[in-house]
């Protein structure tokens, strides 16, 4: 498999220094994430359109901040997206470095405090009738296809009111534009990101897309395993990292690098 080890600021000295040897984080954290990727925020780095083995992203470097003023390391490894929360839930993996919020992942996991936010919009055929949307709720009236494993609360939908055959964004795309559903629901960054590295072509396809009436910006966290002995530890770790790099800058130079809009950082 794919594996991608990176390697933080500092020693095992300045982890006992912090007090993290007492609290047992091991020096390697182990993290993973989807492997259909999550550009810009974690992906396959491109040499001349080709795809390499090292992973990138904004999420990626923003965990690097965060766990250096620890001086820990992260191992990232990109799995199937329900099959790296299974990892995660049964404690095989720490953490996973990109995840919307809902009532059953919170049962689940420990949620880290947002890092970033979406757009939420809907995608549909520009060759067809545009579908009537003025409020999520006009989404329920229309077949949706969207991709297993997905979170969709966001959209105040349920997981039976959509199609997730689909094993990726793209594809669910492709779906739409065969007829196999009306609109696709998913964050407007995450396709324009599949876009900038060419695997999918919008204007080409005659996709066109619109933002959800009435629906605020989605927040991403970091999903920490109930199942680690320092589970407790490495949620507060995070949780501080991420409320110090919004104390002085907000990541707004990681959000320039990746092409992401300002307001999608948390307000400090």
């Amino acid at each position: 498999m794919k594996r991608l080890l990176l390697q933080s600021l500092g020693f095992v000295a300045l982890m006992c220094a912090a007090n993290l040897c007492r609290a047992g984080l091991p020096p390697v954290i182990a993290v993973c994430d989807d492997a259909a990727e999550w550009p810009p925020y974690t992906y396959y780095d491109r040499t001349n359109g080709e795809t390499t083995h090292a992973l990138t992203g904004f999420s990626v470097e923003y965990l690097q901040r965060v766990l250096a003023n620890k001086g820990l390391r992260f191992s990232l490894e990109l799995l199937p997206w329900k099959r790296c929360m299974a990892e995660v839930q049964e404690g095989h993996y720490a953490m996973i470095l990109n995840a919307s919020n809902n009532e059953e992942r919170a049962r689940t996991f420990l949620v880290s405090r947002p890092y970033y936010t979406l757009t939420l919009v809907y995608f549909y055929d520009a060759q067809r009738p545009r579908p009537t949307v003025k409020s999520a709720t006009d989404l329920r009236a229309l077949q949706l296809c969207g991709v297993r494993g997905y979170n969709y609360a966001p959209f105040a939908l349920q997981p039976d009111m959509i199609d997730t055959d689909a094993k990726d964004l793209p594809q669910a795309l492709h779906k739409l534009k065969h007829g196999g559903c009306d609109v696709v629901p998913d964050r407007l960054e995450i396709v324009l990101g599949y876009q900038l590295l060419g695997v999918i072509n919008l204007q080409q396809a005659g996709i066109r897309y619109a933002p959800v009436p009435g629906l605020p910006r989605s927040p991403f966290s970091m999903l920490v395993s109930r199942n680690v002995p320092y589970a407790a530890e490495l949620l507060a770790v995070l949780n501080d990292g991420i409320a110090e790099i919004e104390s002085r800058h907000g990541a707004s130079d990681l959000a320039a690098k990746y092409g992401l809009p300002q307001e999608g950082l948390p307000k400090r």
